[in-house]
């Protein structure tokens, strides 16, 4: 599916105008969020908007929990010559970003994806990347996304100097209860599926099943959607979906009540 035609939240949609808005200040953004929320596709949908003419996405899909295995990344993504040594990828890296300024060419955004997993040394090492001695001004900018994991690393004190250097900070936070309705309503048309399928009190049951986390929504309602199947109901009520949540052996439905 075509990441313009995914659904959105309220959420969502102001993470993007607020990316937008960061993308003309520039310097370094965090983004966190549950797994599943919809960091990813909101960061990419961001950069993907982004004028090419005026921006170049660099795109990390994946937190390096290594110092050598994150300049060796960025290396490559820029285009780069390998070098043998760390200290040479830093400064090779740290020369080619910090060459871009005002009418030389578009400005770098390097978007750092699923950084939960990045050590606070990597973490400093990006810090360290924007301290180039030319100027105050930003000749990149880097945003970081991640689940709430990476703020526990965040409170490292060896991260201070990384913290203070955040331009731009948000939580993404799950679906309310609304936004869980419309994107159950959003899915079902989307595969042609009856209207109703899932009653509202059934929609609530997901809702409080899976706080609102659209990973967990979809695999709820798969399973019972499956289960309905199986016992040839063509609605799925509150009560056949609280007895679906019940006996699903990764969610408490104790809460679900």
């Amino acid at each position: 599916m075509a990441q313009d035609d995914m659904f959105d939240s309220r959420a969502q949609r102001e993470l993007y105008q607020a990316l937008t808005m960061w993308s003309e200040l520039h310097g370094i953004a965090l983004v966190t969020g549950p797994s599943g929320a919809g960091k990813s596709i909101t960061a990419r949908r961001f950069a993907r908007s982004l004028d090419e003419s005026r921006c170049r996405v660099v795109a990390l899909p994946h937190g390096v929990s290594t110092v050598n295995g994150f300049l060796r990344s960025l290396n490559r993504a820029l285009e780069l010559p390998m070098r043998q040594h760390a200290s040479d990828l830093f400064d090779q890296a740290q020369a080619h970003l910090a060459s871009h300024g005002p009418g030389r060419g578009p400005h770098p955004v390097i978007v750092i994806d699923d950084a939960e997993g990045m050590k606070a040394p990597v973490l400093d090492t990006v810090r360290r990347l924007t301290n180039h001695a030319i100027d105050a001004e930003d000749r990149f900018s880097v945003l970081v996304a991640g689940t709430d994991a990476l703020l526990r690393t965040l409170r490292d004190p060896a991260l201070e100097p990384f913290n203070t250097r955040l331009s731009f900070v948000h939580s993404l936070k799950p679906f309310n209860l609304e936004d869980t309705r419309n994107y159950v309503a959003f899915h079902l048309r989307l595969a042609g599926a009856r209207e109703g399928l899932l009653a509202d009190g059934a929609v609530r049951k997901l809702f409080q099943a899976s706080g609102g986390v659209a990973r967990r929504v979809n695999q709820l309602a798969l399973h019972a959607m499956v289960q309905a199947a199986v016992a040839g109901l063509d609605t799925i009520s509150a009560d056949f979906m609280a007895q679906q949540l019940a006996a699903h052996p990764l969610y408490d439905s104790s809460g679900a009540g």
